[in-house]
């Protein structure tokens, strides 16, 4: 009985040992970074129609019959027409400052309308343009260049993060003389979904008598960065 007892307790000891090797005595914390650069293969165009009339119901009418007329075009560009956004139209008095009178001409009424939608292939942003210039819109007002694959862009960064701080953790254990145990907590700055608005937006260029102002219409937008960080924490053990 007394030798079982022994050996009991010989065992409890070396479990004990084997524990204590394995409790960690502090942690290293790293910030690991990744970067994915691609461009863009689609585009959120918004278009202004505007007009100013004598009379409200001209200036209305000149606006849907554009708003016809543009709708039909970009319907030849979009594959689910339930993406083509219209705001509603609005209406107001039209003035504008005399400096010799040093007061407000009223010039007529204005109707105005926007329309939003997405071109999902930037290989027919040309033909687009040079369609939708044939009608009497007032102004592209934005162009948001994006990538329809984004989120799949934005979780290869996260693993390049994931794997910068991987090799970063190993790196100052390796160089402090200590080792590591678990990776016991990690902590990311964003979900994949958040990439879908991460978009690059030109300026607006106008179209009064089919002359293009501004910086014009590009096929394609700058490179957009996904990038992604990740904060990880490693236990340290005897």
């Amino acid at each position: 009985m007394k030798k079982l007892a022994i050996i009991i307790t010989l065992f409890a000891l070396s479990l004990s040992q084997i524990v204590s090797a394995q409790t960690p005595i502090g942690n290293i914390d790293v910030k690991g970074f990744g970067s994915v650069n691609v461009f863009p293969n689609a585009a959120t165009i918004t278009l202004n129609i505007k007009f100013v009339k004598p009379t409200l119901r001209e200036a209305i009418n000149e606006t849907q019959k554009t708003e016809l007329a543009v709708i039909n075009i970009i319907k030849r560009y979009v594959s689910d027409t339930s993406e083509i956004m219209k705001g509603f139209i609005s209406t107001d008095k039209s003035n504008y400052w005399n400096e010799k009178l040093q007061k407000y001409i009223f010039m007529g009424f204005e109707s105005q309308q926007s329309i939003v939608f997405p071109l999902k292939d930037l290989n027919r942003m040309e033909k687009f343009t040079e369609e939708i210039l044939k009608t009497r819109i007032q102004e592209i007002t934005s162009i948001s260049y994006f990538h329809t694959d984004a989120a799949t862009f934005y979780k290869k960064a996260q693993d390049l993060a994931i794997k910068d701080a991987l090799e970063s953790t190993q790196r100052i254990a390796q160089s402090s003389g200590v080792k590591l145990g678990k990776i016991n907590f990690v902590d990311t700055d964003a979900s994949p979904n958040t990439a879908l608005y991460q978009t690059y937006n030109t300026e607006s260029f106008q179209a009064y008598g089919k002359m293009m102002g501004g910086r014009g219409v590009r096929s394609s937008g700058q490179l957009i960065h996904f990038t992604a960080s990740i904060t990880m924490r490693t236990n340290i053990i005897e």
